[in-house]
């Protein structure tokens, strides 16, 4: 199995990610449009066409929004870094490198092996100068801390659409991480994600003066689920906004919540008096500036520790044996289905040692899940050496009913 193939199974919401291009290119932005042609979107573009006109004009004009908002924000920071994770297809690189700053784009591997070849394509010589794109894991520290080199400059991180796939503990490490970068680069950290949840209601009642009951009635049918995965789980979207900034105090950040009205620009898609009636209904909604606040932090667990991964296995009369060291994620987590697949048919039972796995990751929870389900007698699954971090983990996302003994 290729590579590529595997990190899809491991990581199946980057597909998500492809339509925001897409819809940029629709309502004419010109980086979307010149960057789009050395993209692979085949498969959306097939999906696009059994939406109806209003929602897909919905659609188009709340990610040129929300994009824009972010973009805005990030340009408005005033940080000479802009360090945009995950970056996903959006060509922000081409705003940011414009506006003469550095930019860094981050994501999984699937995801960067595509996009760096095609906006080396599409940009011009000095924005690709100005640019770097690299396979990262948000919740690890020393991923992102690698891949930004010997970059100087306070950063600003963006993230547009990724916490509400974090389950609780990788919130907690991806917030971990960002605090350790910015309380040695200086700077701040950027989101709009938990407040722009409403955008595509309300964006779908300024434009067709209706609500969001109406809206919701309306794509019944037409919304897809991209991707298994449980969205929206943690302490940024289960306790409201006031629960959300607690949170963030906990992990050591001060919080400047301002409404997303006020980085909303000039827009292709929509007219003045549009743009007036989309001004006013997102003025509900929030982006948030997070900066370092060294006292607020929590400290009753150290950082996570970083060895080197490796997997080591093997199949003997009938049982798999495999002990994994170092951290589990989504950029690791493929090596451990990779040798699973190679092991072929006759697997009857499975042991996993990970007493030297010191965190796992939803996609790494993902492979161990494949490889449970795959026996046909499911008490012949065990795990050895599970850490009391580790075990946090499992329960905390429910896994521990499958994957560890009474």
């Amino acid at each position: 199995m290729e590579t590529k193939e595997l990190q899809a199974i491991v990581n199946p919401i980057y597909t998500t990610a492809k339509g925001t291009v897409l819809m940029l290119k629709g309502g004419g932005d010109p980086d979307a449009t010149k960057l789009a042609p050395y993209l692979d979107l085949s498969d959306l573009q097939k999906r696009a066409t059994t939406t109806p006109q209003e929602l897909k004009r919905c659609y188009v004009v709340s990610q040129e929004a929300r994009y824009g908002i972010n973009n805005e924000a990030a340009l408005r920071s005033g940080k000479p870094v802009v360090v945009d994770l995950p970056c996903g297809y959006s060509p922000r690189g081409f705003r940011v490198t414009a506006a003469g700053k550095r930019y860094f784009g981050f994501d999984l591997p699937i995801v960067i092996d595509e996009m760096k070849e095609a906006s080396k394509k599409a940009m011009s010589e000095q924005q690709w100068a100005a640019s770097t794109f690299a396979a990262v894991d948000a919740t690890n520290y020393e991923s992102l801390r690698n891949a930004l080199g010997d970059v100087k400059g306070e950063l600003c991180i963006i993230t547009e659409g990724l916490l509400g796939y974090f389950s609780e503990s990788e919130l907690i490490s991806m917030s971990r991480a960002v605090h350790r970068l910015l309380a040695e680069f200086g700077g701040c950290w950027i989101t709009a994600d938990s407040g722009i949840l409403e955008i595509y209601g309300l964006t779908f009642g300024a434009l067709f003066q209706s609500d969001q009951k109406a809206f919701l009635e309306r794509i019944k049918g037409h919304a897809t689920r991209m991707a298994d995965a449980e969205f929206y789980q943690n302490s940024l979207f289960l306790n409201g906004p006031d629960g959300a900034k607690a949170f963030l105090k906990s992990q050591g950040f001060d919080v400047k919540a301002e409404s997303v009205s006020a980085y909303l620009p000039e827009m292709r898609t929509v007219s003045g008096e549009e743009h007036q009636k989309l001004e006013n209904a997102y003025r509900k909604m929030e982006i948030w500036t997070m900066t370092v606040n060294q006292a607020g932090m929590k400290t009753e667990k150290p950082i996570d520790l970083n060895l080197p991964f490796e997997v080591k296995s093997e199949l003997t009369d009938g049982l798999f044996t495999v002990s994994v060291q170092g951290r589990m994620d989504t950029i690791t987590a493929p090596e451990l289905l990779k040798q699973f697949r190679e092991a072929g048919e006759g697997i009857e039972a499975i042991c996993v040692d990970v007493s030297r796995m010191p965190y796992v990751s939803s996609a790494g929870l993902r492979v161990l899940l494949m490889m449970y389900k795959s026996l046909a007698d499911k008490d012949k699954f065990e795990m050895t050496g599970v850490s009391e971090d580790v075990r946090e983990i499992l329960e905390t996302t429910g896994f521990d009913q499958f994957l560890l003994k009474e």
